[in-house]
């Protein structure tokens, strides 16, 4: 088969998925003109603290949030690779299945400024670009630019990613949503208003299977 062109990774936890990582992968998916971008959730993370919901809910929970974005795809090789996920052998399980010529790993600014702390980040950046989604008034960690050689590392544009084959870093200065999924798991647990936070399809399910401490609205 022949080999398609440009992925977006964006892996997680997704406990749960919100509308703040819908409209991250789409951002990805429109700002680097990608194919398609994979979402996968982490099956045990290497650096959170412990999931609220199992992989099998979370999973689930993504599949009815992604139902109608057809460039958007749930996928749970991390869970089938089982034990801790890195994000390492995630991409360069990728690179080496050799379908797709260019591959992106989408995250936030907080993740980024982490990547010093990641298992075998050089390998990491030896097998995809990053698109680091940062909000207004968030800046690289001095330390990490230094390392990472950005200077060297950083395109300007987009779509300079693609000039080269990995390695490449873009920060998307556009992007001021929220990625973290504790504000929404704290709103669930207690009375606060969570529509418009969540897919109306990921809400009943939450609620029908109670997690995150919510239970389903008085009939």
């Amino acid at each position: 088969q022949a080999m398609k062109s440009r992925l977006g990774i964006f892996g997680g936890a997704f406990d749960p998925v919100h509308q703040g990582h819908i409209q991250a992968a789409r951002f990805a998916l429109e700002t680097l003109d990608l194919d398609a971008v994979q979402m996968i959730p982490c099956n045990v993370p290497n650096h959170k603290e412990s999931l609220s919901a199992s992989t099998m809910h979370r999973m689930a929970m993504l599949e009815l949030a992604l139902r109608d974005e057809p460039s958007i795809r749930p996928d749970d090789c991390e869970i089938r690779r089982g034990g801790i996920s890195y994000a390492s052998d995630t991409v360069s399980a990728f690179a080496e299945a050799g379908c797709w010529q260019h591959r992106v790993f989408v995250m936030g600014m907080d993740a980024f400024n982490g990547l010093l702390c990641w298992h075998n980040w050089q390998g990491f950046l030896e097998s995809c670009h990053i698109l680091v989604l940062g909000r207004s008034g968030q800046r690289v960690d001095e330390l990490v630019a230094a390392e990472l050689d950005l200077e060297r590392r950083q395109v300007t544009e987009p779509h300079e990613l693609f000039e080269q084959s990995v390695g490449k870093v873009h920060l998307a200065r556009l992007f001021d949503v929220e990625l973290s999924s504790t504000q929404v798991r704290s709103l669930l647990g207690g009375d606060g208003g969570v529509s418009g936070l969540l897919n109306p399809s990921v809400l009943n399910y939450i609620e029908e299977h109670s997690l995150y401490g919510c239970r389903a609205p008085e009939q």
